[in-house]
This record gives C-alpha cells, sequence and structure tokens, in this order.
C-alpha cells in the first residue's frame, strides 16, 4: 500500500534539490554540468561532471497523472551526456509495476541500494542532551555550513561554493552543532507549507560520536513546527548487510518511522 502522503513526501524532497539547483552560482552550475527540469510529472537533475548517483537521478516517475514516458527521456539525456552513474527513482504506488517495466526496458535494474522514505510529525520534538552548542546559521557564517558539509561528506571542496548559497536563502535553514566553539556537524531544513524536508546532514570524521547529528535532528525538527510546518520527511540509503548505518538509526531515534522504501533503477554494474 502505498503511504497516504506519499505525493506531498516526494514534492518537498523534489522542491528542495530543484530550489538547490537554482541556488547554484552560475559559473559552478556550468563547470559541473549542472541542470534540472521538468519532464512530465518528474524531476530530472543531472551533474555530468559528478559521476555520482547523488547528483543524477529521476525522481517522481508514475506519480500523479505522468505516465512513465519520462523514464526513457531522462535515460537518453544521461546517455547523450557520458553520465552513467544515474538513477531512476520510482516510489511505491499504484503506478509502480508499470514504471519498472519501463525502467527494464530502458535497459536499467534495481540497485542494491534503495532509499527508505522517513516521516513524522513536527509535533513534540524529541529532546536531545547535549553538549554540544547548536544554532542557526546567519549569512555571514554560511561558509562555516558549507566546509563542514563538504569535509563530511568527504566531497571536494569546490562544492562549498555551491552548498553555501543555501544559507540564508528562502524557505532554507542552516544548522550547525559546535563542539567548544568548533563546527562539528550540520544540518539544513526547507520548509514550503505545511511539509519540511530534512537535509544535508554531515559530521567532520574527527567529531564523530558525538551526537552532533542527533542534536540537529531535534532542533530542525521543533524549527520546521515553528515556521508552520506539521510534517517532516528526509530520507537515507537502507542499510546494507554487515555495513553501520548511523544516519539510518538516527533517524528512527528521533521519531521518525520509515514511510516506503523507494528503489533505485541503474544501469547495470
Amino acid at each position: 500500500m502505498a503511504h497516504p502522503k506519499l505525493i506531498e513526501l516526494e514534492q518537498i524532497e523534489q522542491g528542495a534539490w530543484e530550489d538547490l539547483a537554482q541556488a547554484a552560482p552560475a559559473s559552478f552550475a556550468s563547470a559541473v554540468g549542472l541542470q534540472t527540469r521538468r519532464i512530465g510529472g518528474a524531476l530530472f537533475f543531472m551533474a555530468t561532471k559528478i559521476p555520482l548517483l547523488q547528483f543524477n537521478w529521476l525522481a517522481g516517475a508514475g506519480l500523479g497523472a505522468d505516465d512513465g514516458a519520462c523514464i526513457g527521456e531522462a535515460v537518453t539525456l544521461f546517455h547523450a551526456a557520458g553520465q552513467r552513474k544515474f538513477a531512476v527513482q520510482i516510489p511505491p504506488g499504484p503506478s509502480a509495476g508499470n514504471m519498472a517495466l519501463l525502467a527494464q526496458d530502458a535497459g536499467l535494474q534495481p540497485n542494491t541500494m534503495a532509499w527508505a522514505k522517513f516521516y513524522r510529525e513536527t509535533r513534540s520534538a524529541p529532546v536531545v542532551e547535549t553538549a554540544l552548542d547548536v544554532r542557526e546559521l546567519g549569512i555571514d557564517e554560511r561558509n562555516v555550513f558549507a566546509e563542514t558539509a563538504v569535509a563530511g561528506f568527504g566531497m571536494p571542496p569546490s562544492m562549498s561554493v555551491w552548498l553555501s548559497q543555501i544559507v540564508g536563502r528562502p524557505r532554507w535553514h542552516a544548522y550547525a552543532a559546535f563542539d567548544r566553539g568548533a563546527p562539528a556537524s550540520v544540518g539544513a531544513l526547507y520548509v514550503d507549507g505545511n511539509f519540511a524536508w530534512l537535509g544535508i546532514g554531515a559530521t567532520r570524521p574527527e567529531m564523530r560520536r558525538k551526537g552532533g547529528q542527533s542534536a540537529l535532528l531535534s532542533r530542525r525538527i521543533a524549527d520546521a513546527a515553528k515556521f508552520g510546518a506539521q510534517h517532516a520527511a528526509t530520507e537515507t540509503g537502507v542499510p546494507q548487510e554487515g555495513q553501520p548505518a548511523p544516519s539510518y538509526k538516527n533517524i528512527l531515534k528521533s521519531g521518525f518511522g520509515i514511510a516506503y522504501v523507494r528503489a533505485n533503477w541503474t544501469l547495470p554494474a
């Protein structure tokens, strides 16, 4: 059975990523080949110079009135750009079976890494005891957010030019947890009407296991309610056997439940 808020949960995530793409400086977007577009009812997101699934995907295939023609068109665009690291995300729902057939016809297969979509109401945010100083960042601290995120994700330093742009941007709120004045962890909150999306959660490697992400999840849930959102969503990869899953566990500890698991269809290895 599809989650009753399936479309809204997909839309808030897509909205955040679409706005993040729009925030990219033109020179950066050109350098990484960043482009987004709506294809039918789905969102196409591609960064041709970044060979990672996280930055190359089609989201929302088969939702609402979408007939799935977007799948073949998106795969053609990825191939034309020379990008082989991409995913077609197929959420559960009435059209999921047909979307899977279309993905197969396009030469794709289910990837072992699927995404767990989490949902909770924003009321009664968890209380987290922490020695860290957690606060929202101002625009003059945009580099603190970006550089900490880049370090936590292990991204090239050049990515900070992009991530810094969300600090102070409408609908966005950026947070950091400090350990004795040093930035340890960061996380972002995107609010659009009654829904909020929590993303870009990262911790510097040397600052892990200090509770930074749990504290940031708590703060963002509480602030989402303060900013008028009643519903919150986030996502992370489904744990693979034998691998640690700190993000997955932290999200569950913060009162989120698994709304559904979303398949990623990719090219065969």
